[in-house]
């Protein structure tokens, strides 16, 4: 098999993706006019907020300055980003799930389930036509969400430890900014999180939709399906790490891996937020004694990096399952198997 044949069998372009993506944009009840105009003023002031933090993190981390008197400046405005970046990221959870619940159980209820398994088109490219016609519906709203996470990440890293130093002014303080490319990184893996979680809860979505023949029960079940498999996966590896080693007996190379596996594997919850946050935070040197500070820098830790790389690979592998058990149960719904 060719490298652009997987691609396609992975991400297919078949009729299945054309006509579920079609369904999803007919389907979508455009708003009314006013709310046209309040979400696209709300969608740019937090797009322009989102970009003032990021940039001027990245700004003062270059310059060794301290960055606080930004978010103070643009108070309460960072905290109310956080606000809409959480029920955002709710509803499009919601959202995605309902779509991809709805996109085989939809065939069922209306009865063309049958005529669909009878054109022979075989249950894999079912699924993941279905699937990869939503993820191509949501990536433009999952885009935002992932710049309104990048500067939600920058404003919490900048007030959270800043804020708590800022007020020990009585202590001779250096403040210490992160590594630009840190920041640069952090960025990135956000963006990237956020992308496996659209992929990951449409997959779980259309393994739900593929075992339900009530649109209703399937988004239920999608809902039920993210959440275990995330548990699930979680506890499983804290279990089988917190028995299996003991930190301090390890090499500095073993604890990294160790660290990367477990950390990786809690970015599941919260899909990585607390792994990017933690890595930027801008904090101060005390320098009790009076001579000289530590260095304004932090070095880049590339530690959390390799965390971030082993939360997503177990996101790729979470997407695999539900996927693969989705085909599973619609070949049981009579949808040809795969390579017959």
């Amino acid at each position: 098999m060719t490298s652009s044949t997987r691609m396609s069998s992975l991400f297919p372009n078949n009729a299945i993706t054309r006509a579920e993506r079609t369904y999803q944009q007919r389907s979508a009840k455009p708003p009314r006019t006013w709310r046209r105009w309040v979400n696209f003023g709300v969608k740019w002031l937090a797009i322009t907020l989102s970009l003032i933090l990021f940039g001027g993190l990245l700004l003062a981390s270059i310059t060794v300055r301290d960055p606080l008197p930004i978010a103070e400046k643009l108070n309460p405005l960072p905290n109310i980003l956080s606000i809409v970046m959480g029920l955002y990221h709710v509803y499009l959870l919601f959202q995605t799930i309902s779509r991809t619940a709805n996109s085989i159980s939809r065939e069922k209820e209306a009865q063309t389930w049958d005529m669909l398994v009878l054109t022979g088109i075989d249950a894999r490219q079912i699924v993941r036509g279905k699937w990869w016609a939503t993820i191509q519906q949501q990536f433009p709203q999952y885009l935002l969400l992932s710049v309104l996470r990048i500067g939600t990440t920058a404003g919490t890293a900048i007030s959270m430890t800043g804020i708590f130093y800022r007020y020990s002014s009585y202590y001779n303080s250096t403040v210490i900014m992160p590594h630009p490319v840190t920041i640069i990184l952090v960025a990135l893996v956000a963006f990237m999180f956020t992308m496996a979680n659209l992929a990951f809860s449409a997959a779980c979505g259309v393994m739900a939709s593929a075992a339900s023949k009530r649109s209703v029960v399937a988004i239920a079940r999608g809902f039920g399906n993210q959440v275990l498999l995330s548990l699930v996966t979680v506890i499983g590896i804290l279990y089988v790490f917190t028995r299996s080693f003991t930190y301090s007996y390890y090499s500095s190379f073993i604890s990294t891996i160790y660290n990367a596996i477990l950390g990786g594997a809690v970015s599941i919850i919260d899909n990585g937020f607390t792994l990017t946050t933690s890595n930027v935070y801008v904090g101060y040197f005390f320098d009790y004694n009076q001579q000289g500070s530590g260095s304004p820098i932090l070095p880049l830790n590339l530690e959390w990096l390799a965390g971030a790389v082993v939360a997503l690979l177990l996101y790729a592998l979470l997407i695999w399952f539900a996927l693969w058990r989705a085909e599973k149960q619609a070949v049981k719904e009579m949808a040809t198997p795969v390579n017959s």
